[in-house]
């Protein structure tokens, strides 16, 4: 008699589940050039923020060097982003900042600088700055905040 329980109640289950909380990716931003703008993980913008932007920036990949709480570290905390850049035709450009491993990027150094052509044009990405909620012990991709800029020269 139990058994026949068991069946819809597992179906329940399963239709219940989603994707949520630490697990979803975050919501796609729309900002403009010359703006700075932030994302985690996995997070998208689109430039400018219209309905059809010319640039959608991805945070695709995320490779970090942090060092651990009461350890003594002789390398800088490290993060590094790989950034997917699609031009509004489709083509996508991957870039990996910063573009030089010993730099380490924070808010007393100035921002590392690259450019990419699309469009037809050239623009100009700033790595800016890296931060966010995390503990140096329990680190995860998605705790980490990276501010970037667009600009059309």
């Amino acid at each position: 008699m139990k058994t026949r329980y068991y069946l819809p109640a597992a179906l329940l289950l399963l239709a219940a589940c989603n994707k949520s909380g630490s697990d979803a990716e975050p919501k796609s931003v729309a900002t403009g050039f010359g703006q700075d703008f932030t994302l985690q993980y996995r997070q998208a913008a689109t430039l400018p923020p219209e309905t059809k932007p010319e640039l959608t920036v991805l945070l695709e990949e995320l490779d970090y060097r942090i060092c651990p709480k009461n350890a003594r570290c002789f390398l800088p905390d490290l993060v590094s982003p790989t950034l997917a850049i699609t031009a509004a035709d489709g083509q996508t450009q991957r870039v990996l900042l910063p573009s030089s491993d010993q730099q380490q990027i924070s808010s007393s150094l100035p921002p590392d600088t690259t450019s990419i052509r699309a469009n037809g044009r050239r623009y100009v990405v700033y790595y800016k700055d890296w931060g966010g909620d995390y503990d140096r012990d329990k680190l995860a991709k998605k705790d980490f905040r990276l501010t970037f800029r667009l600009e059309k020269p």
